[in-house]
């Protein structure tokens, strides 16, 4: 695993590279909170399946420098500039959790550069009211508030150990498999403090402000159907949101699992052209 930084639009970005060297270009947007070591036991994984995987901090995360103010919107930029400093022409995106929605931006505002879409137990537009339901309350209470200086005060003052919500398929990962690299991920997130987290939070509870219907490229939004983090109906709406997309739902899965049949989903897209 390569694991490194590059300057954009002067500030430090951190990722890691995995796989294939040589691959089809992956870039990876992970959770929250969460970081760029999120899948570092698939190296060979995606090796094997011909795929260069490059998953970024977003800012505030891990080594990825701060960005007051930033917005869903302006991520699209950022996942432009990365791939322009790697050389990177086209690429398929894959996006997870959190991430979803900047895969979803991703995928619409750079829709002649993208090969396709996968977006793994991922949260939608929250100006849909239903989205809501069902979701945590510690970050609920984050994306109402008023501003970013207002979740930032809120999650230094209340964020601490957070109770596992996971289902019980995420659970026996755990219990059977060593999977030390998730926990550093989570660790990292918080690297330089809370504020990475509390900003994500904030961001996502704001309205899409692009359009999903510009995506081009062939879009998955595949779901676990025991996933108790995100609820089902986030996908389903992400899906009927993106014209053309495929909605997959995946038995036997929770919210983690999920990130498992990534080398075969993202294979898929890539031969479907």
């Amino acid at each position: 695993m390569r694991d490194t930084t590059v300057e954009l639009h002067g500030r430090t970005v951190a990722y890691t590279d995995i796989g294939d060297p040589g691959g089809t270009p992956v870039l990876f947007f992970h959770g929250a909170p969460m970081s760029r070591r999120n899948l570092g036991d698939q190296h060979e994984e995606f090796g094997a399946a011909g795929l260069r995987v490059i998953t970024p901090d977003r800012p505030g995360y891990g080594g990825s420098s701060p960005a007051p103010g930033r917005t869903l919107t302006d991520w699209a930029e950022d996942a432009a500039a990365l791939a322009d400093a790697l050389r990177i022409d086209r690429f398929l995106v894959a996006a997870h959790s959190s991430g979803g929605p900047y895969g979803v931006v991703t995928a619409a505002l750079l829709s002649e550069r993208l090969l396709g879409t996968v977006v793994l137990g991922g949260v939608t537009d929250f100006s849909w009211e239903p989205a809501w339901e069902g979701y945590r309350e510690d970050e609920c209470t984050m994306m109402r508030l008023p501003d970013e200086k207002s979740a930032l005060a809120w999650a230094e003052d209340n964020l601490g150990d957070r109770p596992s919500d996971l289902p019980a398929p995420d659970l026996e990962l755990f219990a059977t498999r060593h999977v030390p690299h998730l926990a550093a991920a989570a660790k990292d997130a918080f690297a330089q403090g809370v504020g990475g987290y509390a900003q994500d939070s904030w961001v996502q509870g704001r309205p899409w402000d692009f359009d999903p219907a510009a995506v081009k490229a062939p879009f998955l939004v595949a779901h676990g159907d025991q996933d108790t983090v995100v609820p089902l109906a986030h996908a389903t709406h992400t899906a009927a949101l993106v014209p053309g997309a495929d909605l997959r739902v995946l038995p036997g899965h929770g919210h983690i699992t999920v990130l498992w049949e990534l080398p075969a989903l993202l294979t898929e897209l890539r031969d479907r052209r």
